[in-house]
């Protein structure tokens, strides 16, 4: 039976990522046990950045993941995270039931429950990626969503939950790490003098942030979650980016399967690490909506070496662009 966790009373918001809001504020005020006290309140202290996360929950399409302005605000769109919530559950169950499973199950049958679930988390992830462009509401009575579900017909979306609420901790203390590094104060300084920072600059900033938020986000997960899970939610983050491009170039930002390399070889993953799978569904996922193709081989022996045969094969592809 679906049960409605709606609270008109505590949960603001138009979608339904909004009962999860509580749990990011926590999460991103508690990274790790003590970060709350010392690294975020030096942040305030020094930097003078506000001590709340500010959702804009108006509803329109995405505009950009999160940023912080000269107020010291870090904002977050709430059709951003409608957007990574439902690419985050789409990844997790398609990888598992539609590749992992058939791949490593003998005489492996894909029941028809099964089926519908794929159906409708191909359209799920198609809602994310539609609020790229507008603004739809989310068909909670038929789409999955973490408002509205049967816990046990439905247990896929509490793995998400888990998984998103890193995901959104990665980007938000990424923006964070833009504050603490000194990079906003940099930006605004540069405004004021009408001066343009160097395209150099700004990649070397990005990537700082990455690992400042990478850094604290493994100094103690099991808190929260665990390892596992969170290395889930900073894939799925960095998956996320993969999308506002049509090439798969960066601008301003690394592009953004090398940020997702970059991460994966900082996990020191094995060789068979279904991480590995699950970026490359991303990959396969992104050239499908633009109708391209990977030269890819048949049989691999791991999901790394698919991986980083993919990486060549997007290679080309920018070089093509």
């Amino acid at each position: 039976m679906k049960i409605d966790y709606y609270n008109p009373e505590c949960h603001k918001g138009s979608q339904p990522v909004r009962v999860l809001y509580q749990n990011t504020k926590h999460w991103f005020k508690y990274v790790y046990p003590e970060f709350k006290s010392t690294e975020l309140q030096e942040v305030i202290d020094k930097f003078g950045l506000h001590d709340d996360i500010n959702i804009i929950d108006r509803e329109e399409k995405i505009a950009c993941p999160a940023f912080v302005g000269s107020f010291k605000i870090i904002s977050i769109q709430e059709t951003f995270l409608s957007y990574l919530w439902s690419l985050t559950y789409s990844l997790i169950f398609l990888y598992d039931k539609t590749i992992h499973e058939p791949r490593t199950i003998e005489n492996y049958v894909m029941t028809s429950d099964v089926k519908e679930k794929a159906k409708k988390s191909h359209e799920l992830f198609d809602y994310g990626l539609s609020l790229l462009n507008t603004f739809n509401p989310w068909d909670k009575e038929n789409l999955p969503n973490p408002e509205l579900y049967d816990r046990v017909y439905d247990d896929y979306i509490e793995k998400a939950n888990g998984a998103y609420l890193h995901a959104v901790n990665f980007i938000l203390v990424h923006e964070l790490g833009h504050v603490a590094l000194g990079h906003i104060d940099n930006d605004i300084e540069s405004d004021t003098a009408g001066m343009k920072i160097s395209n150099d600059t700004l990649l070397a900033d990005e990537m700082d942030a990455d690992n400042f938020s990478f850094d604290r986000m493994f100094l103690s997960t099991e808190h929260l979650t665990n390892n596992h899970t969170a290395s889930v939610g900073l894939i799925s983050a960095l998956c996320s980016f993969i999308f506002f491009s049509t090439n798969m170039k960066g601008g301003d930002h690394p592009d953004p399967d090398k940020r997702l390399q970059s991460a994966l070889e900082k996990l020191k993953l094995a060789d068979e690490d279904n991480l590995w799978g699950l970026s490359c569904l991303a990959f396969k996922l992104w050239a499908m909506k633009h109708k391209l193709e990977f030269n890819w081989p048949q049989i691999t022996d791991t999901y790394k070496d698919l991986f980083y045969l993919t990486m060549t094969e997007l290679e080309k592809i920018k070089n093509k662009k």
